[in-house]
């Protein structure tokens, strides 16, 4: 099961696409897959022989398990049962699939485990060693029973595919009382699994603490949240409680922008093209983000990353929850072009036929409420970007003009929601103050 975005930890295996038995060449779909963002085809990493599915359809899979077993030229079938089967699996088509998830285990004693990333460009049925590489090859279970018995993996000769050590090699070294580990040896090893803690306890602080049982009063229905809904409220969740938030909004007086837009469609209706308000916003956001790098960053583990291109990604609403597109470069490109790739992104995301690439990697996000008539709100951040843009919607109003006389104006509010950690309450104001003075002189976008 390949990752497919950040936060992905599991997919469901929806359709099998060929049947075991089938001859399958690099490339070609062999099942339908869904995460909690996307339903796609999953491509075949090797050529050979679909030998083996070991996930069912509706089963659902964390990521770097195993799935099925492609054989190639020379590779020996794994067993189905027990952990010779575990082990086994983690060989399926080559060394190709991202490294291995956190599991228990319970878990990794029942469940396939995940492969190494490929070191070299061979195939992978060509009789490598355990050893290949320098490398031991060997599960996480393999390796927590010889930690415990303080045995030396590299001394071990494997019987499993490719050489590989599985538990019966382990436990017959026992046996034999063979390939024990030197003193210094036994006390780094000793010491490994502290390091896993810190992850585990980190996937831990994000779940809620309390949770009320259900009443089953009559009248009510429990529902079962998606995964796209847990994603999103375990991420969401992270972001309130680890980004300290500040908020800053302002109006903005939106009746050039207006007359623009109406001036611009008309002359490109010819070309089918026709700019939204939310076109000018981004651009506007996009490009005052020029002189705001702050804001145009990501909070990591080594530091604050700052970035120059602007990757936008724009809230979509779709009936399961949301999905974040993200147009490339969004400041250096025209307002027909955003207009163009937004729609195109908003469509492909509503059916689900968005790539990873395509809602990952963005430094900003604008999320617009205004096609509901919201007249304010604010956004919480997309971890681990710096900030959000809440677009409400434009309202007809009278305001004050330079003449001190009343004139209807058509006013829209903007609220800024940033990272304290990256970017202090000046940074965004003067960065909405920008993007305010763009909106109200949009002809400087067209430069």
């Amino acid at each position: 099961m390949p990752k497919m975005g950040d936060a992905m930890e599991e997919g469901t295996l929806l359709k099998w696409l060929m049947s075991e038995g089938d001859e399958v060449s690099e490339g070609d779909s062999i099942a339908e897959i869904e995460t909690d963002k996307v339903t796609m085809e999953l491509e075949a990493e090797d050529s050979g022989t679909l030998a083996q599915i070991t996930a069912q359809e509706g089963q659902d899979v964390p990521v770097g398990e195993s799935i099925a077993f492609i054989q190639g030229e020379g590779e020996e079938v794994p067993e189905r049962d027990g952990s010779g089967e575990a082990e086994a699996q983690a060989e399926e088509g080559g060394d190709e699939a991202p490294q291995a998830q956190t599991a228990t285990a319970e878990e990794e004693a029942r469940e396939a485990e995940p492969r190494q990333p490929e070191t070299g460009g061979e195939p992978s049925g060509d009789g490598a060693t355990a050893r290949a590489d320098g490398q031991v090859r060997a599960s996480p279970i393999v390796r927590r029973l010889a930690r415990e018995n303080n045995l030396d993996l590299s001394q071990i000769e494997g019987s499993g595919p490719q050489g590989r050590i599985v538990e019966r090699d382990v436990r017959a070294a026992m046996e034999r009382g063979e390939a024990q580990m030197a003193d210094g040896q036994a006390e780094a090893s000793a010491e490994a699994p502290a390091e896993e803690k810190p992850q585990e306890a980190t996937q831990e602080v994000f779940q809620p603490p309390h949770l009320p049982e259900p009443t089953g009063a009559p009248g009510t229905e429990l529902v079962q949240p998606s995964r796209m809904q847990q994603v999103i409220g375990e991420r969401m969740t992270q972001a309130k409680q680890q980004a300290p938030h500040f908020y800053a909004t302002v109006e903005v007086r939106m009746d050039e922008t207006l007359a623009l837009r109406k001036q611009l469609n008309e002359r490109l209706e010819e070309e089918e093209i026709k700019l939204s308000v939310n076109d000018f916003v981004m651009k506007a956001c996009a490009s005052a983000l020029k002189n705001f790098p702050k804001l145009n960053s990501l909070y990591t583990g080594e530091g604050i990353e700052l970035h120059q291109q602007v990757d936008m990604a724009m809230a979509v609403a779709l009936e399961g929850g949301l999905i974040t597109p993200v147009i490339r470069d969004a400041a250096n490109k025209g307002l027909s072009a955003i207009s163009s790739e937004s729609k195109d992104l908003a469509k492909r995301a509503r059916e689900g036929g968005l790539q990873p690439d395509e809602y990952q990697g963005g430094t900003i996000t604008v999320s617009n409420m205004g096609m509901f008539g919201v007249e304010s709100f604010t956004a919480i951040i997309n971890p681990p970007q710096a900030a959000i843009v809440a677009v409400s919607s434009i309202v007809q109003r009278p305001v004050y003009d330079e003449d001190g006389e009343l004139v209807p104006a058509s006013m829209m509010k903007l609220t800024l929601s940033a990272d304290h950690r990256i970017a202090n309450g000046a940074d965004g104001a003067l960065y909405m103050a920008e993007v305010q003075r763009l909106l109200e002189n949009p002809m400087m976008l067209l430069v």
